[in-house]
């Protein structure tokens, strides 16, 4: 069995607690205000979390260029990082990017070119950086979630892929893509050292769903959200409800949005029950 390896929570949520403006972008306190984006990790890493995303998860989408960051791709990824080190030194660290949002719906796309240079250079500023491994994650299109996964081994580092389904009939799923199982292991037939969920809302059975899943060729990740604002669920139910998918398969467990220290430290207990 692959060794269990607790993640961190959510980055973006703690943030707005802390005050960040509604609309802003969490990579924007990387410049005016690192420590409170340290102080997330700090308190990840003492709630038990081994593996840190970066706070990077815009980096490839068109909202840095909305808000003036566009140019600053490689400025953001050094900080990020030395503000993670700094923050969890005992962690390692992923150079997390989230989705480009440039593929639209009913399959229209733009160029494929323009994904892969969206990723291409945010994962070589992260690995320039010193990640010890890049994460793509919240992918919801297979297509760009390979071209995510090719930009970051072509950086040169281990690559992770998670997908952000949708719920349709009750269950988990790619919105007009193959069964979840199908994608994950066509991510990880192209290289990928791990590959799985994040942000699935309460309420879903994860452990059913790991299950239905099968056995993969890599760890597989569970990176849950703890619910909407005003409905979140408190440490120890998400605690149980994602030990319960640890114990149905899933290797690399940890929280999504709304995740904090809390859930992370009960989820480490129950992880050592």
């Amino acid at each position: 069995m692959t060794d269990r390896l607790l993640l961190d929570g959510g980055m973006g949520t703690a943030l707005l607690a802390a005050g960040l403006p509604t609309g802003a972008l969490p990579e924007a306190w990387l410049r005016s205000r690192p420590g409170a984006v340290g102080a997330v990790h700090a308190g990840h890493a003492a709630a038990g979390a081994r593996l840190l995303l970066s706070c990077t998860f815009n980096l490839a989408g068109p909202r840095l260029d909305e808000q003036g960051l566009g140019d600053e791709v490689e400025e953001l990824a050094a900080t990020a990082l030395r503000v993670l080190r700094q923050a969890a030194p005992l962690a390692r660290a992923a150079g997390a990017v989230g989705p480009t949002a440039l593929v639209v719906p009913r399959g229209r796309r733009v160029a494929d070119a323009e994904l892969r240079e969206r990723y291409r250079r945010p994962f070589r500023a992260l690995a320039a950086a010193g990640a010890d491994l890049l994460w793509a994650e919240s992918q919801w299109d297979l297509a760009e979630a390979r071209g995510a996964l090719a930009e970051a081994r072509a950086a040169g580092l281990p690559a992770v892929v998670t997908l952000g389904p949708a719920l349709e009939a009750g269950r988990l799923a790619l919105p007009e893509g193959p069964p979840l199982g199908e994608a994950l292991r066509a991510l990880a037939s192209d290289g990928a050292a791990a590959v799985g969920l994040n942000c699935v809302l309460p309420g879903i059975d994860l452990a059913a769903e790991v299950e239905a899943l099968g056995q993969l060729p890599v760890p597989l990740v569970v990176k849950p959200s703890a619910g909407l604002p005003g409905a979140l669920l408190e440490p120890e139910p998400f605690a149980a409800w994602v030990a319960a998918a640890a114990n149905a398969g899933a290797a690399w467990v940890g929280g999504c949005c709304g995740a904090g220290t809390g859930h992370l430290a009960a989820l480490a207990r129950a992880l050592e029950g």
